[in-house]
């Protein structure tokens, strides 16, 4: 049955494309978890598009699923230390060069983080160390998800903006 794109209804292009997507995702971020939040924020993003005039929704969805994707791994990088190895080494005590550089670097994060306003302060931390999904977050703060998207994005512009200058000193 194809793809019914005047149809307000999502339930049966999620339960259709669901799997695959899914997999898609989890292939492309390396992370079941994230890719479950990509996936709804996929679904959401189609949500409010003009569903009459998308001709193809499944090559609709994988575009969006595969720019979240993109989006995600620009926001990894943005973040700078994302592993837990890398932490380990930049924390840890044996060599004095690698204490500094780990205090200066947190020291660097905290007034990072605290130059965001507050609301998207408080949704940046608890995507990012807190890690709970979109929903989560919207259902914690009382705001719809695409309030924390939004956020969000803020916040990796204002990361990424202080980096650029950082950088360019």
């Amino acid at each position: 049955m194809p793809d019914d794109p005047g149809n307000r209804n999502l339930g049966p292009l999620y339960r259709r494309h669901r799997s695959e997507l899914l997999a898609y995702l989890t292939r492309r971020v390396n992370c079941r978890e994230t890719a479950n939040d990509l996936l709804q924020d996929a679904f959401i993003r189609l949500m409010n598009s003009e569903l009459a005039q998308i001709g193809n929704i499944r090559a609709f969805l994988y575009r969006i699923a595969n720019n979240l994707s993109i989006d995600h791994a620009r926001r990894n990088r943005v973040r700078g230390v994302n592993d837990d190895h890398e932490l380990d080494t930049l924390t840890g005590d044996a060599d004095p060069q690698n204490s500094a550089i780990a205090g200066n670097t947190l020291e660097h994060l905290q007034r990072l983080i605290d130059g965001l306003p507050s609301p998207t302060r408080e949704v940046f931390l608890l995507a990012r160390v807190e890690q709970l999904s979109y929903k989560e977050i919207a259902a914690r703060l009382g705001i719809d998800a695409r309030a924390v998207e939004r956020h969000l994005n803020k916040a990796m512009a204002h990361c990424t903006a202080v980096l650029q200058a950082t950088e360019s000193r």
